[in-house]
């Protein structure tokens, strides 16, 4: 009898899900998440709002069951072709990956300490639209500072919760771009799930939000899948996407190089590039009507990009390596070496496009992904004043193109994200894991493993179209 019981069992987990099975998993899903959210120990919670304990456990739990919903969400579609246990495993698997970040939420960092919780309080003592018009936090960019605001209606709350979850959320569209870029390559809806879950996984991903509660990912996200866009043909959506990430913060320049492999593959069209700048101005409305003037949203950048005069600050830049002398410091090297490192980068950049053009009828999905992570790895490497995050774009490409092939490209994470993640200690409290040159050292070698990707795949496509033509 337990025998046929045991054999329905199984017949009933190998079956593929419906949509109404589907479904009522995931809600099933989300609510025991809550309830196990809601037992969990907020350690800032308890130190600083004990008054209101229950109230503020509710919110924070409420939140991150909002994150967990989001997450799902995003792979509900790949969910559909798998089994009934397969989905079971994958819900899992979620749900304690984003229990294992709300393990990480208690951490402050002094960006948060100084800088955040401050301008939070301070819009506090104002309307809302008040909030959103002032000055306050100016020299971050509108965007980012419409949620401070938002937050801060909560009064006498760890918003430091809220920061991480709104950043944690957007793993979840990173995720997703990235597996749909797998997906040009993977049928199997195990594949993707995977490749969904690892990427939620990734140290550098972890570290930025879930602990440091920092916003790279937001514009990384949106980049990302911008970039998928535009390889679906889908110039609209993918450059209104690239104005909106180019809103939240600067670094978004570095994904732009690669319009010029979309273009060249004719993903792209150029006439719609207008919708850069509008997507960024459309997210400026809200600082403009709230009183913020038009100079102020159109060079917030240039005003952050003038601060922090040093060759580098943390990043994996090549220049970590002339510090090593001791006998000068990051700002003299700044003076000395800031024109020539602008004209490396250009260089670099310059260099890896004229590749591109000369091998214009070689370009696919597969180059197309690689020379991304050639320009998004270069840059940060040459061009000075670079920070730890601002390789952040790398990290996750490295992943996407490793996926494609992961045989091959195994290393690929690794190299960029073991790079990352030790200059990530020099930036957070606690000691170096490693020395900042032994980490460029990292990074350099994924460089060099993605250039040898790039022209070993070039090299492939033009032999296997030199044999199509002596067929013919």
């Amino acid at each position: 009898m337990m025998e046929v019981f045991d054999d329905k069992i199984r017949d009933i987990l190998k079956k593929n899900v419906g949509w109404i099975t589907l479904a009522v998993m995931a809600m099933l899903s989300v609510g025991i998440f809550f309830g196990v959210a809601r037992v969990q120990r907020y350690a800032v919670v308890e130190d600083l709002t004990s008054f209101k304990q229950a109230e503020f456990i509710q919110i924070t739990a409420v939140s991150f069951t909002f994150v967990f919903a989001i997450t799902v969400l995003f792979q509900l579609r790949e969910m559909k072709r798998l089994s009934i246990f397969n989905v079971i495993l994958a819900l899992l698997v979620t749900g304690l990956i984003i229990l294992g970040k709300i393990s990480l939420l208690d951490y402050q960092s002094n960006d948060y300490e100084i800088f955040l919780s401050e301008w939070i309080y301070s819009y506090t003592q104002l309307p809302l639209w008040n909030a959103i018009g002032t000055y306050i936090g100016s020299d971050y960019s509108p965007p980012y500072l419409y949620f401070l605001a938002l937050i801060s209606r909560l009064t006498v709350f760890p918003w430091l919760y809220l920061i991480k979850a709104f950043s944690v959320a957007f793993d979840a569209l990173l995720a997703y771009a990235i597996m749909k870029m797998v997906g040009f390559r993977w049928e199997s809806p195990v594949f993707r799930i995977g490749t969904y879950l690892i990427t939620l996984l990734l140290p550098t991903v972890v570290f930025n939000g879930a602990y440091w509660g920092q916003c790279d990912i937001i514009y990384t996200s949106l980049c990302m899948l911008a970039i998928y866009l535009a390889l679906r043909q889908k110039s609209i959506g993918s450059f209104f996407l690239f104005g909106i990430a180019l809103s939240f913060k600067l670094q978004t320049v570095f994904f732009l190089p690669v319009l010029l492999p979309l273009w060249l593959h004719r993903d792209i069209k150029l006439r719609w590039i207008f919708l850069i700048p509008a997507g960024y101005m459309l997210m400026m409305v809200p600082a403009l009507l709230a009183g913020k003037s038009l100079h102020h949203v159109l060079t917030v950048f240039a005003q952050q990009a003038g601060q922090y005069n040093y060759i580098v600050m943390n990043g994996p830049s090549i220049y970590e390596l002339l510090l090593l002398s001791k006998q000068v410091n990051a700002g003299q090297l700044y003076e000395m070496l800031s024109p020539m490192a602008m004209f490396l980068t250009f260089g670099g950049v310059l260099g890896i496009s004229l590749m591109l053009c000369i091998y214009r009828r070689r370009l696919n999905v597969e180059t197309i992904l690689l020379s991304a992570l050639l320009y998004l790895s270069a840059v940060p490497l040459l061009l000075p004043k670079m920070h730890e995050r601002y390789s952040f774009g790398a990290d996750v490409m490295a992943m996407a193109v490793c996926m494609w092939n992961p045989k091959r490209r195994f290393a690929l994470p690794f190299f960029f994200g073991l790079s990352s993640y030790f200059l990530y200690t020099a930036g957070m409290a606690g000691r170096e894991v490693l020395a900042p040159q032994l980490a460029v050292l990292f990074y350099v070698a994924g460089i060099g493993m993605t250039l040898i990707e790039l022209v070993t795949v070039l090299r492939e496509s033009s032999e296997a179209e030199s044999s199509v033509l002596a067929a013919v």
